[in-house]
């Protein structure tokens, strides 16, 4: 079986590109998608995304990476880091997020980096898979904790 295509996004994905991001991260508002992904394709010697394409004018899934001066447990500067790897649900099973993070690899590499890091929810039992298949290794596992100041500083009655 061939590896699924995977290009650069061009102007005629970023419809698609952002119902992909949507899919992931449902709260972002659509001005904060258009922000970000503009971001990154502005910024082309520190950033980059991939899409595979898929029927028609549907893109299968993206990965956006991004070259960051330090992350904890990698040697080297600068780190690559997969700041999202998303694949549509009807298109899992078929090697898509395999050859997205190939191409994010890659580039990171091109770019001088020694390691490429990435993160994943511990519930994500398929995405920690693939990451360890293509040999990436879990170093740590974290709990975020958050206070909501707003909220404390109305319940004092300030």
């Amino acid at each position: 079986m061939s590896s699924p295509a995977v290009r650069m996004p061009e102007e005629r994905d970023q419809a698609e590109w952002q119902r992909l991001r949507s899919a992931l991260w449902p709260d972002c508002a659509a001005e904060q998608h258009e922000l970000e992904m503009g971001t990154v394709l502005a910024d082309a010697d520190r950033a980059a995304a991939f899409v595979s394409p898929a029927e028609g004018d549907r893109l299968a899934g993206f990965v956006e990476v991004a070259l960051r001066p330090w992350r904890e447990e990698c040697p080297g500067t600068p780190v690559g880091y997969v700041e999202a790897l998303y694949v549509a649900p009807e298109e899992r099973g078929r090697g898509v997020a395999n050859a997205l993070l190939a191409a994010a690899e890659a580039w990171a590499a091109s770019r001088g980096c020694r390691t490429i890091a990435a993160d994943s929810r511990l519930d994500n039992d398929a995405g920690r898979a693939l990451h360890k298949q293509r040999g990436y290794e879990e170093v740590s596992q974290r709990v975020r904790l958050r206070k909501r100041l707003d909220a404390t500083a109305a319940e004092e009655g300030a």
